[in-house]
């Protein structure tokens, strides 16, 4: 299964955590989703996308993901996501895969664009520590 990340996932200590393995880097396949425009969550430091018809967010396509896998970068979203089919560009092609599109009834966005390298360096550390505290509570993501 493929999937579209634009947000932390992008981040491959953040996909190991989540997945429970580490991913290869030739897995993250540079993309971008047109039509969209990425920005930062209200009451959070991860983004989400939101439709914008002169917008395009850089991301990268992921392939070979299990169903494990899917259950799990499912449950690290949470239900203010559901996963959509889009339109993302990938070495100058259009194609379908599967994105956590933001429910908007659910998140809302800032004012204020969303950029990784920004992140890693300003919100990763914290954020990693409570994904790490979080993770270790759930059955199928303890660690043996």
């Amino acid at each position: 299964m493929r999937f579209f990340f634009y947000g932390t996932l992008l981040d491959r200590d953040v996909t190991a955590l989540v997945l429970g393995r580490r991913l290869p880097p030739q897995a993250f396949a540079p993309a971008t989703l047109p039509g969209w425009s990425r920005w930062r969550v209200q009451g959070g430091s991860y983004p989400i996308s939101v439709p914008d018809r002169k917008g395009e967010v850089a991301g990268a396509v992921v392939g070979g993901l299990s169903d494990r896998d899917v259950a799990r970068l499912s449950a690290y979203e949470g239900d203010g996501y559901r996963v959509a089919s889009l339109k993302v560009k990938q070495a100058g092609r259009l194609g379908h895969v599967s994105v956590f599109e933001p429910l908007v009834a659910k998140l809302k966005p800032t004012n204020r664009p969303w950029d990784v390298t920004l992140w890693q360096r300003s919100d990763k550390r914290v954020f990693v520590a409570r994904l790490v505290k979080a993770l270790n509570g759930r059955r199928g993501y303890s660690r043996p």
